[in-house]
């Protein structure tokens, strides 16, 4: 059972919402979006600000088709827990939004929000719960005696280098 905390304190949580988007940012989401079978005509765009980032959350042209995705294959991986995880093992990869790491996450989500000039406490725990499932999905990723999980893999490296995908308005993934 994979506890390290490092999954969660060496990521640079939100630092780099708000910013143009560099090379390397695209290179992640791309390789996020492929692992989903996202078709490559898919263009990444940047998301501005904290503002914007809400707009494209409740957008009702928002495509839940990725979510959908992540879902089915989080239950794949639940699926084949290894034995040695056990029901405590099971508990604390379901346990986002409590613990530490959780606290780590939401000090990140706080902050950068505050740097933005944002006070939105709705949108900053929103904002983190994104980032605290990210990262449970990839311990249960690395638990998961099934392999794979690339998926929560690139979608954990998304977020490790600071971004928050908020996923897809038609034919354009939106990258804040």
């Amino acid at each position: 059972m994979v506890t390290d905390l490092s999954v969660f304190s060496e990521a640079a949580w939100f630092s780099a919402c708000g910013l143009p988007l560099e090379r390397s940012d695209v290179t992640d989401a791309r390789a996020y979006l492929d692992a989903l079978g996202v078709h490559p005509s898919v263009r990444i765009e940047a998301v501005a600000s904290w503002e914007h980032a809400e707009r494209v959350l409740r957008n009702p042209r928002w495509d839940p088709s990725w979510w959908q995705r992540e879902d089915s294959e989080r239950r794949r991986l639940a699926s084949g827990l290894k034995p040695q995880a056990g029901t405590s093992g099971v508990s604390a990869l379901l346990g986002i939004g409590v613990g530490p790491g959780h606290e780590i996450i939401l000090g990140a989500a706080m902050a950068a929000a505050a740097r933005a000039g944002v006070h939105d406490a709705a949108l900053i725990r929103v904002a983190a719960g994104a980032a605290g499932m990210a990262a449970h999905d990839l311990l249960l990723a690395r638990s998961s005696e099934l392999g794979g999980g690339q998926v929560f893999m690139r979608k954990y490296e998304v977020f490790a280098g600071g971004r928050w995908p908020l996923g897809l308005l038609g034919s354009v993934f939106q990258l804040f």
